[in-house]
């Protein structure tokens, strides 16, 4: 087995992403059981950002421009996986054309991608240099651009902006064959991120979106 040579607390994280994707699959029809090898090549490709990204800080290094490291660090949010796993649980419209279109990893996802890592950055600097951290990209800008930190957080800001200009301009783009309930999947992904990032870094300080959560699942809606 491939988790023969794993450390047994490895072991124990690759059995459970391995139950993950069998009961998945398991809840597929037999003509839907083609898209899990998307969403497996995605895990490996986490996994390949994670182990670059665990090179970068055994070493000390700090990728040379933002470009640089977005070719991994965009990939290590992993929301290229997130995008095609929001498709797997899809009705018939979410075709084998459509794992295709996502498993390359399109503009609208890239943009997505890159949203999540700059906008987690900017929130989780100041905790992260508290430990041993791979460098982020506001370290990237840095050094790219030869400035300090508050000039590089306001690029890093520039560069959001701008993302979400190409993100926006891809979502408006009548030219897309994809069909619009698969691509509002991408949508809501990155609106989420815009969310849980805005004010604070909430994935990892999860405690601040507690209410919001608690109101959209748990508290009862008054129908008037």
């Amino acid at each position: 087995m491939v988790a023969n040579g794993l450390p047994e607390n490895m072991k124990f994280i690759f059995g459970k992403i391995m139950d993950t994707y069998q009961s998945i699959e398991d809840e597929l029809s037999p003509e839907e059981k083609y898209r899990m090898p998307y969403l497996k090549n995605f895990i490996i490709d986490l996994v390949r950002a994670y182990n670059k990204e665990v090179k970068w800080r055994e070493e000390g290094y700090v990728p040379a421009t933002v470009e640089e490291h977005l070719q991994v660090s965009a990939r290590s949010g992993a929301c290229h996986l997130l995008s095609c796993a929001s498709f797997v649980g899809m009705t018939d419209i979410a075709t084998k054309e459509a794992f295709d279109w996502v498993s390359n990893v399109p503009k609208l996802v890239k943009t997505l991608c890159i949203i999540l890592r700059l906008s987690d950055d900017l929130k989780s600097y100041e905790r992260e240099k508290m430990t041993c951290h791979v460098a982020s990209t506001i370290e990237s800008c840095m050094k790219e651009h030869k400035v300090p930190i508050h000039v590089a957080r306001e690029i890093i800001q520039d560069m959001i902006e701008e993302t979400w200009k190409d993100f926006n301009k891809e979502w408006f783009n009548t030219n897309n064959h994809v069909p619009k309930e698969l691509l509002e999947r991408i949508f809501n992904l990155t609106r989420t991120m815009e969310f849980m990032y805005k004010q604070d870094d909430a994935y990892t300080n999860s405690h601040v979106i507690k209410d919001t959560i608690s109101k959209l699942f748990v508290e009862h809606v008054l129908m008037i």
